[in-house]
């Protein structure tokens, strides 16, 4: 069942949010609260420490040396980028075209 709800299907962009769009349900991050966003695949040294890692995608908490704890929502490790938050929080997100993704999320709220 908690794949049902956590599972990613997309990334999507509007003029106030970022949404991962999930089966069950949509989580918005307000662009307000990004403070940064990079193109940044997850390693192999990745560690699960709640989660998928793999079934229906990757989602959960992850942990890797250089980047600390972070929440995934991605498909495919090639494809990522991480989203930090003005309060610390970080999310490793995935999509097709993730560098135009980038792209469109900084000059949002670069405005």
């Amino acid at each position: 069942m908690s794949a049902l709800c956590y599972m990613p299907l997309s990334i999507s962009l509007d003029n106030e949010s970022l949404n991962i769009n999930r089966s069950l349900k949509i989580k918005s991050i307000p662009l307000t609260e990004i403070a940064e966003v990079r193109l940044c695949p997850p390693t192999m040294g990745a560690k699960r420490i709640c989660g998928s890692g793999g079934w229906f995608g990757w989602y959960g908490w992850f942990s890797e040396k250089d980047l600390g704890k972070y929440f995934a929502y991605y498909g495919k490790a090639s494809d990522c980028f991480l989203v930090t938050l003005k309060n610390g929080k970080k999310y490793m997100l995935g999509c097709k075209d993730a560098p135009e993704m980038v792209n469109e999320i900084n000059e949002k709220i670069n405005q």
